[in-house]
């Protein structure tokens, strides 16, 4: 039996920037049982014991050793999270923590979440009101957020009576009391701190946190700014520029192609404010990342208008693949022109023809001659089936003249027009002989007027 039928648990404010983070989510799922947070996990570990008795990593209560919202990238979240998923059956609650970042994020003091609660006064004072449910938000839990977009008031962290800094939740899961004096952490009005100017890096947490809650960051790439660093190199070595000009201030060792090591967030965060993109963009699509970034960087240089950047050697090396790849094919419809190929390679056929200029004439014969063999085999086809009847129908009132077994043969294989006529020229070759056909051809030239002189009948009776 699942805690569906007892609770049916659903992240608050799913899909949008103010979705519930997982330690309010947990919370509320111990007021709905009517036990303490501290209880409710202590049934759960035992419940996933009993389950799969093989599974070690929730022997340890997390709930008063960690940060109370549950959301960060470590592996006790990632414990919970699979426990509480597998008792309510929600597959969301993925979406309620930061998880999906981990394979991009140094697990080593990554900053990315705070170390205690964090609360808009004017949220909670709405809710006591009963204007709305209070609950965290997953927003507030990031360190880079220092207030509420909505609200434009700077988060708070202490109880507003005992000055006590809220490390962890009310020990029965309400979240509007103070966990050591039991006392409202609603604030006057008066007190809050109203911040109009948006912090530094809000808006790219907002995007990062609204793209997690819809579900569009779900699968990161391991390593995905490494990929991103590596990518954008390849793209400045013809420009001969070096990243530490983008990522750094302070005087450092170059940064090379070779660093793949996991940034901390505040350190990507930085990172991706001197790149230009953002933060989502590089966990979505590394690659796409970089070649955003490097049309930036063209931007920014004073460039003369004839100057064409320099391909990288990745690429000269790709395009080699490429025609080495389908030099092995003799089908001549899957061999793409020289232009086709260059197109697919964002290259022109001028740099194919001047990296791989023998192997460039290699492919175009190899081209030619698979053309020419499936020219000559569709004029054989035309042949055999002009030679089945329609020769022998000719000329006739269905086919009175020589483009009339031309227009046939053309809707019978579907060939081009001019191969038609080569079939034609040759079947009628075969059933007149080539000196009657030549006659034939040179009387149809000469005298247009008379139908008797240009009909191949009469020139065989007056052969």
């Amino acid at each position: 039996m699942t805690m569906t039928e007892y609770f049916p648990i659903i992240p608050l404010g799913g899909g949008t920037t103010e979705i519930e983070a997982f330690g309010s989510l947990f919370c509320r799922m111990a007021i709905a049982h009517s036990v303490s947070v501290y209880a409710l996990t202590t049934h759960l570990r035992t419940w996933w014991g009993h389950k799969n008795p093989e599974d070690a990593s929730a022997k340890k209560n997390v709930t008063n050793s960690m940060n109370p919202m549950l959301c960060g990238i470590g592996p006790n979240v990632a414990t919970y999270v699979n426990i509480v998923t597998s008792a309510t059956g929600c597959a969301e609650l993925n979406r309620t923590t930061l998880l999906s970042l981990s394979p991009a994020i140094c697990s080593s003091g990554h900053q990315l979440v705070r170390k205690g609660r964090a609360w808009c006064p004017a949220c909670m004072d709405e809710s006591q009101k009963g204007e709305h449910p209070f609950y965290d938000r997953l927003i507030w839990a990031v360190t880079a957020v220092k207030r509420c977009h909505a609200h434009r008031i700077a988060l708070e962290s202490s109880c507003p009576h005992c000055g006590h800094f809220q490390a962890h939740y009310h020990h029965l899961g309400q979240m509007l009391l103070c966990y050591v004096c039991k006392k409202p952490l609603v604030s006057p009005s008066a007190s809050w701190k109203v911040m109009l100017h948006p912090p530094l890096y809000e808006k790219e947490c907002l995007n990062l946190v609204g793209d997690i809650s819809a579900g569009r960051i779900f699968n990161v790439a391991e390593n995905a700014y490494g990929i991103f660093i590596n990518e954008f190199a390849d793209y400045l070595i013809p420009m001969d520029l070096k990243i530490s000009r983008h990522a750094y201030r302070t005087s450092r060792r170059p940064q090379t192609s070779r660093e793949a090591t996991k940034p901390r967030f505040s350190t990507l965060l930085r990172r991706c404010a001197a790149f230009g993109v953002e933060p989502s963009a590089i966990f979505l699509d590394p690659v796409g990342a970089a070649k955003s970034a490097c049309l930036l960087e063209f931007a920014r240089l004073d460039l003369p208008h004839e100057l064409k950047p320099r391909k990288s050697v990745h690429l000269v090396q790709l395009s080699s693949v490429s025609l080495h790849s389908r030099l092995a094919e003799n089908e001549y419809d899957r061999l793409p022109s020289l232009v086709e190929i260059a197109r697919d390679l964002g290259v022109s056929k001028g740099f194919l023809n001047y990296h791989h200029h023998d192997l460039c004439t290699t492919y175009a014969r190899h081209r030619t001659r698979c053309r020419n063999r499936k020219v000559a085999n569709q004029i054989k086809c035309a042949v055999a089936y002009l030679h089945d009847g329609l020769i022998a129908q000719y000329p006739s009132a269905n086919f009175p003249s020589h483009d009339h077994l031309v227009a046939a043969v053309v809707c019978e294989f579907g060939i081009a027009v001019r191969v038609a006529r080569i079939a034609v020229g040759v079947a009628l070759r075969k059933q007149l002989g080539k000196r009657a056909y030549e006659r034939y051809r040179k009387a149809s030239s000469l005298d247009v007027t008379n139908p008797v002189n240009r009909s191949p009948g009469s020139l065989m009776s007056s052969t």
